[in-house]
């Protein structure tokens, strides 16, 4: 697949969204029932980050409509953000959310992370 400068583009700055996103879990691993204005503050970015992943899957699915495992792992977010629902990380829940984020979030996003910049790479490496 040969990327046009827009597509490449758009790939580059989902790319830096994931690193931006995995920083952000990392900051609520350490302070989320710490700092609380901060830690809101980044929480509600972080929604906004998911948002916008979750807005350029539909042209990923697109352009790697003919790779399945490309197409796999854009569906696997969609599992993650379903079972952050479930844990109450986008509601209030019981459990603390520096475990929250420790033990779950930050876990599970950074292995599909690791797994759609495998994606990414061959077009971002030219």
């Amino acid at each position: 697949m040969r990327l046009k400068e827009e597509e490449f583009m758009v790939l580059q700055q989902y790319n830096d969204l994931l690193e931006t996103l995995e920083e952000a879990f990392t900051y609520l691993c350490k302070k989320a029932d710490v700092h609380i204005d901060t830690s809101q503050q980044v929480k509600q970015d972080s929604y906004l980050a998911i948002a916008r992943l979750v807005e350029t899957h539909v042209k990923l699915a697109d352009w790697f409509h003919d790779k399945e495992e490309a197409l796999q792992i854009i569906a696997e977010f969609e599992r993650i953000i379903d079972e952050l629902e479930v844990l109450g990380h986008f509601d209030k829940s019981h459990i603390p959310e520096q475990v929250t984020f420790s033990t779950y979030v930050l876990p599970v996003f950074e292995e599909w992370k690791i797994n759609m910049q495998k994606q990414l790479m061959p077009f971002l490496a030219h």
